[in-house]
């Protein structure tokens, strides 16, 4: 009897010594019979499918190249907007930049125009006033003036004197 260690041994002992090997020669042949069968159609058809699962990856790896790609390329673009965004940032700062010291200086001006001109009205105002204090000031000297000439020209005036005044008055009038 062959070694089947394997099997248990209950069959060992129900079986008869032919019929055990009879049985597993059958099923041995059977098994290769069917290995083979499956080998010889499996192979072409496991091979269908490994062939097909193979382009499927391939075609997969393509798409993901291409895809890859694309994917750059629309980077590319990014990046360049990107920097022309930067770029036109960039001189919009400068551009405002140079209106606000524009502005500023022309505020500066507008200043000083205006403190120029205020000055000016100062000095304008100044110069009025000034000259409204002399006018009130040589009014008053002359009314002072004619208040003590009226006082005491009586007490100098003789007619004589009175006279050559008149005379004095009369040519100046007629120059």
């Amino acid at each position: 009897m062959l070694g089947f260690s394997w099997m248990p041994a209950w069959l060992l002992a129900v079986a008869e010594p032919g019929i055990l090997e009879a049985v597993l020669e059958s099923n041995l042949i059977n098994i290769a019979i069917i290995l083979t069968l499956l080998y010889l159609l499996g192979r072409r058809v496991v091979g269908e499918a490994l062939a097909k699962r193979r382009e499927s990856i391939l075609e997969e790896l393509r798409q993901a190249e291409q895809r890859k790609q694309e994917a750059l390329e629309r980077l590319a673009k990014e990046q360049q907007k990107l920097a022309q965004a930067q770029q036109e940032a960039e001189r919009i700062r400068r551009q405002a930049e140079a209106s606000a010291e524009a502005r500023r200086q022309e505020m500066l001006q507008q200043v000083e125009q205006e403190i120029e001109r205020l000055r000016a009205k100062a000095a304008r105002d100044l110069a009025a006033e000034q000259e409204q204090i002399l006018q009130e000031l040589r009014r008053q000297i002359v009314r002072q003036a004619l208040r003590k000439v009226e006082q005491e020209l009586p007490q100098h005036l003789n007619e004589q004197i009175h006279h050559r005044l008149i005379e004095q008055g009369i040519q100046m009038l007629a120059r």
